[in-house]
């Protein structure tokens, strides 16, 4: 019962995740606070909480912002790219939806292409967080993963969605529930991504994902 209450045992450890997660959180929200860097935070996020799935957190604030700077350009490229495409398929579902009344095949398209892009979503901003590449190879690998492993996206995807109306339900639990996403959502991602590289643990300065798709071959059994 003692070892319960330990410098090192679960309850001490269970705290400092739940203090880490608000930290987090609280950090996601300043930064996010002009809009446009919504996506450099995201990314920053997950650089925290997958660096804690691999066993090598450090200080949590100090490597939000580190990720935060070092991935700032790309991060919020790519979210302005993802940002203009949901903008121009809400646009679609919208205002033109008298097209679809006359063409079920365009509104299929269009659901279709809604849930690529929500799925690219899902991969793309922790891929930017831990691996160096081009950004027009961030989009393909993370359309790669979204597919390849549907079930992990759609997990994703479906607590991201609780996440959501539990925030529009209560708003002040967006103060842990983002990093509490983030954290569980990176416990899925990253055993997808071990499956391609199983060094991947190491830290973004000592490796280096390759400038290409993943493929079967590399996947791990």
């Amino acid at each position: 019962m003692n070892d319960m209450f330990r410098f090192d045992g679960p309850l001490f450890k269970i705290g400092t995740l739940i203090g880490d997660l608000l930290i987090l959180s609280l950090l996601f929200i300043v930064c996010s606070i002009p809009i446009i860097t919504i996506g450099a935070s995201v990314t920053a996020l997950y650089y925290v909480t997958t660096r804690m799935i691999s066993g090598r957190e450090g200080y949590v604030s100090r490597d939000f912002m580190r990720s935060f700077k070092q991935n700032f350009i790309k991060s919020t490229v790519v979210f302005v790219l993802i940002a203009i495409c949901a903008f121009i398929l809400l646009c679609n579902f919208t205002l033109f939806n008298y097209v679809y009344r006359a063409n079920q095949f365009m509104l299929v398209f269009q659901v279709v292409l809604s849930a690529e892009l929500a799925g690219i979503s899902v991969y793309i901003f922790p891929l930017i967080a831990r691996f160096d590449m081009k950004i027009g190879q961030y989009f393909k690998n993370a359309f790669f993963f979204a597919n390849r492993h549907i079930s992990t996206t759609v997990t994703c995807l479906v607590f991201l969605a609780g996440a959501a109306m539990l925030f529009m339900r209560l708003p002040i639990l967006i103060i842990i529930i983002t990093g509490a996403y983030s954290y569980f959502s990176s416990k899925l991602l990253m055993r997808v991504f071990r499956k391609y590289l199983p060094d991947m643990d190491r830290d973004i300065d000592d490796y280096h994902i390759r400038d290409e798709a993943p493929s079967d071959e590399n996947k791990v059994e």
